[in-house]
């Protein structure tokens, strides 16, 4: 497996010129990563091994109590933060002492980290989560950022690919303790595949399955805030021309209806990019239409 991850990583890199990262100078770049390669049918029927199970996890009676909790209680008030920056999972979750219920949800313990190089956002979010299956502590790092573009190829090809982004997270958690026995790094494609005119549902999912059933993060490549796009990160406030950008999906909160209630939790490393670096969410949907408006695949 170590040697086709390494040959695909290597033909992967005819069709990149640039990578997921922070703002260029001068003129809008070219999506390149836009037009990667297509899945092989190797990785195919590997990232639909993967869905399957998330498929399964969600059917399970674990993932069903959530919904019938929520269809059997009001949905609390709680607290609600009106102000800040959205930097927490406590944000609007209220006093539970206090309410019938709890609106849905699930965490991973992890800290963001800054991105040392202006096109190292794929080897920050590849530390994050390292760092996670690893159990570090949270001011403390597995491998360095260096070692992580190393074995993502992001210095040598201008930045980190899904293809790449998914071999170096191989290494960087290989035989680490809370990386399941039978884990397989995988690009997925996202897309509407009940036709119901958005992704936000299938986005949250495979996050949903990742988070609470494998206990793991995902890796997600978006366009932070393109002038033109429909969304942005609210962790970028201004625009930018950027080729994408990597962040680490470590947290979910409320079922998805169709709306802005459904969140997705992030860490972002581009403080020093035209981002922010620290812990952030935004409305599941939104994120799902960043992804659409880029390369459409994630890696979990």
């Amino acid at each position: 497996m170590f040697s086709r991850r390494i040959i695909m990583a290597v033909l992967s890199a005819i069709w990149i010129l640039a990578a997921a990262i922070g703002p260029a100078a001068a003129a809008k770049p070219t999506r390149v990563f836009a037009g990667e390669r297509p899945l092989t049918p190797e990785e195919q029927a590997a990232s639909d091994r993967k869905v399957a199970a998330a498929q399964r996890y969600l059917a399970s009676r674990e993932a069903r109590a959530a919904g019938r909790a929520t269809l059997a209680c009001f949905t609390p008030e709680g607290t609600r933060r009106t102000s800040g920056p959205r930097d927490s999972s406590t944000d609007d979750v209220g006093d539970p002492s206090t309410n019938a219920c709890s609106v849905p949800q699930g965490f991973l313990a992890v800290s963001a980290r800054d991105q040392l190089r202006g096109h190292w956002c794929g080897p920050a979010t590849g530390q994050v989560i390292a760092n996670y299956t690893w159990a570090v502590a949270l001011n403390a790092n597995k491998y360095t950022q260096g070692k992580i573009a190393d074995w993502m190829q992001t210095d040598e090809n201008g930045g980190t690919s899904a293809f790449t982004m998914e071999d170096g997270l191989e290494l960087a958690t290989a035989r680490a303790p809370r990386r399941p026995p039978d884990w397989d790094w995988v690009v997925s494609p996202l897309s509407d595949s009940d036709r119901d005119g958005t992704v936000g549902d299938q986005l949250h999912d495979f996050v949903r399955a990742n988070v609470s059933g494998s206990r793991m993060a995902l890796a997600i490549p978006v366009l932070p805030h393109d002038a033109d796009g429909r969304f942005h990160l609210s962790s970028w406030p201004r625009p930018v021309n950027s080729p994408g950008h990597w962040i680490a999906a470590y947290g979910w909160r409320g079922l998805y209806d169709g709306t802005d209630s459904s969140r997705l939790y992030y860490t972002d490393s581009s403080e020093d990019e035209g981002g922010t670096t620290g812990l952030f969410w935004d409305p599941m949907r939104h994120i799902g239409g960043m992804i659409m408006d880029h390369t459409r695949r994630f890696v979990w």
